[in-house]
This record gives structure tokens, C-alpha cells and sequence, in this order.
């Protein structure tokens, strides 16, 4: 019974032998036409790698090994000069005649790699700081203008002058009306055009486009045309314009309290430039007269330089040499139905007395918000 029992166990043991020879050899059989079948040189040496790899004593090792051998000197030359190339021989050949080589190679392109991925994000970390300052700038445009233009005309010397001997005794007055956008001028005024478009986030909204605008206009007096007042002007409630732009804040014209906020908060930026500028300038009252609209037209389209920030001169443009004389226009508006600005703070020193001021609420007209500088007539 015993003797049965171990011929039993003999013929299962060699059955099952005999089912994994058979076993392997399909499977060697399988990966050898795979090598076969490749569409592309790429495949059929991936296939090849594969088959040592998993069949180093199969039937067809020999043939393949001595393909491999062959072939490996061409992929190698094909693969040298990159990154992606170099990876792949060093999969193909991890212990092949050139692995040393490839991997000193590899190690090099990728330490050239890894600079200039460390300069090109270096680079990008600039690009940002410059389109950061940028949107910095801008927002701080009205701020640098409103600044820049009462240092400069306060800071003329010889008010009630005729404009060409002003523009002479004034070196820095002469430059800052010269540089783009170019004056625009009659015989009784000259006007300086300044613009630029904005967005601001709106809740319930995406955002939406403003435009703050800014004029500077010199008014003359006479045919010897002397200077007597300087206006910077902000059309359509332009304070809040540019509280828009600086605090990104929305400012509904129509809300009362929207629109106090917005002029509270001009105030507070100019009446300190305008304390810093002249430390004896004392307070006065005053009534200011309506604003006239300009008589000068403005461009169809921005003038060149109408974004700049006021005393930067504009990247590609000269100054300009001579103010253009412009068509003027008549006034349409009745002057009976011109509303008085509000004063919100005048001063006085030397001769000159400026006059800060927002249109009125029942301002229908151009609502100029803005300032002033006017000779005061000695009496």
C-alpha cells in the first residue's frame, strides 16, 4: 500500500514539472515576440532589456544579448547629449561599457539644469516684484500727480508774469509743462490732459472699469497772457476716482456717505503736500466761483504720455517743444446754471492762495473736484 502511495506522489511530481516547463517557455515565448512585434527601434530595445532581464537563460538570450551588445554603442552616441536620453540608456544599460560615462554626463546636465531652473525662477521671482511695483505705481498715480503739480507750481517764483518769462525764470515749471502729454493751448489757456483706466473689485461683481482723469490747466490773463491761476482738475467727481484706484475700494457716486468717505479722504492726502510744501501757508475762508469747463478741446484719443505718472517722462517720447495751439470751442453751458463748488479747505502764502474743493452734490455739469492756486490781486 505504502510503495502505491509514493509511485502516486512520483507521477503528480513529474506531471507538475513537466506543467512548468511548459509554463516558462510560453512565457519566454511570449517575451521574445514582444522583442518581434516592436514598432520602433525604442520599443524593440525596451523589449530587449526586458527579455534579459526577466529570461537570462531563455531560449533566444543568446541572440538577444548579442544584439543588445551591438546596438549599444549607437544608442548610447544617439543619447549623450541630454538629459532624457542619458535616463534612458542608463535603464536600458544599468550595467553596460558606457554606464559610468552616461551618469557622469547626466550628473553634469543635470547641475546646468538645476541653475538654470534656480536663474529662470530667479527671473520670474523679478518679474513679479516688477509687476507688483507696478500695480503700486498706478494705484499711486493720482497721488503723485495731485503731489507733483503743487511742488512744481508753488514752486514758481514770479506769478502775474507773462508765461514765456515764467517758463524762462522757472527751470523745473518749464520742464514739468514741456514733458508729454503736450500742453494744449489757446490764448487764454493752456491745458495738460491726463488719464487712466482702472479696475476695481465690485461685490456681487467681476470688477469694473473706471477712469480717473486729471486736467491741468493755466489760465492767463492779458495779451501779454500772465499767469494768475492753476487748476488741477478731476471731471465727474474725481475724487472718487481716485480713491477707487488707490484703496480698491468701490465708491457709489449716488451714496451720500460713499461720497463723503471718498472726499474726507482727498483732503487728508492733499492739505498735508500742500502744509509740506509751504510750512507758513495760513488758513483762510473763501468762497470759490464755478468752475468754467476748459474752452480748449481735449484729444479724441489719449496723447502719448496722458498715463505717465506726472514727472516721469513717458519711455520713448521727448519732451515737447513747443505747447500745440488747439481749436478751442465755445462754451455751451449758461453760466447762471453753473453750480458753486464746495470749499473744502483754503490757504494762503505769499501771493498765492489755494483752494481745495469737490463739485456739489447738485453738481449736474462737468462735478469738478480738485484745486486751485490763483494770484492774489494786492489791493
Amino acid at each position: 500500500m505504502l510503495s502505491i502511495h509514493k509511485t502516486l506522489i512520483a507521477v503528480l511530481g513529474g506531471a507538475l514539472l513537466t506543467a512548468c516547463a511548459a509554463f516558462a517557455g510560453k512565457a519566454d515565448y511570449r517575451a521574445y515576440r514582444q522583442v518581434e512585434l516592436a514598432q520602433d527601434d525604442q520599443a524593440r530595445t525596451e523589449a530587449m532589456a526586458e527579455y534579459v532581464r526577466e529570461h537570462p537563460d531563455g531560449k533566444w538570450s543568446d541572440e538577444i544579448r548579442s544584439e543588445r551588445a551591438s546596438a549599444e554603442p549607437g544608442l548610447f552616441e544617439a543619447s549623450k547629449s541630454s538629459r532624457d536620453g542619458l535616463a534612458f540608456y542608463l535603464r536600458m544599460y544599468p550595467e553596460g561599457q558606457f554606464t559610468d560615462q552616461a551618469r557622469q554626463r547626466l550628473a553634469a546636465l543635470e547641475a546646468v539644469a538645476g541653475s538654470r531652473e534656480a536663474g529662470e525662477q530667479a527671473a520670474q521671482g523679478v518679474r513679479q516684484e516688477r509687476r507688483t511695483q507696478t500695480l503700486e505705481e498706478r494705484r499711486q498715480w493720482g497721488s503723485k500727480a495731485v503731489s507733483y503739480w503743487a511742488r512744481t507750481l508753488l514752486g514758481v517764483t514770479n506769478w502775474g508774469a507773462a508765461i514765456g518769462q515764467v517758463a524762462g525764470n522757472n527751470a523745473e515749471f518749464n520742464r514739468a509743462f514741456s514733458t508729454a502729454p503736450r500742453p494744449r493751448c489757446s490764448r487764454d489757456e493752456c491745458i495738460k490732459f491726463y488719464q487712466l483706466g482702472f479696475a476695481i473689485p465690485v461685490p456681487g461683481r467681476t470688477r469694473i472699469d473706471r477712469t480717473l482723469r486729471m486736467m491741468l490747466r493755466l489760465r492767463f490773463q492779458g495779451r501779454d497772457q500772465k499767469l494768475v491761476r492753476a487748476e488741477l482738475l478731476m471731471p465727474e467727481r474725481g475724487f472718487s476716482r481716485w480713491f477707487e484706484l488707490e484703496t480698491q475700494q468701490f465708491s457709489e457716486d449716488a451714496d451720500p456717505d460713499q461720497r463723503q468717505q471718498a472726499v474726507d479722504w482727498a483732503l487728508q492726502r492733499i492739505v498735508p503736500i500742500i502744509r509740506e510744501i509751504a510750512p507758513d501757508a495760513s488758513g483762510i475762508d473763501v468762497v470759490p466761483e464755478p468752475i468754467d469747463p476748459p474752452r480748449v478741446r481735449a484729444p479724441n484719443q489719449p496723447d502719448p504720455g496722458a498715463s505717465a505718472i506726472p514727472g516721469e517722462e513717458p519711455e520713448g517720447e521727448t519732451p515737447t517743444q513747443a505747447p500745440e495751439q488747439a481749436e478751442t470751442t465755445e462754451a455751451t453751458d449758461d453760466e447762471a446754471s453753473l453750480v458753486l463748488p464746495l470749499a473744502l479747505q483754503g490757504l494762503q502764502t505769499r501771493n498765492i492762495r489755494i483752494v481745495v474743493f469737490a463739485a456739489a452734490d447738485d453738481d449736474e455739469g462737468p462735478a469738478y473736484d480738485g484745486l486751485f492756486l490763483e494770484l492774489v490781486e494786492e489791493e
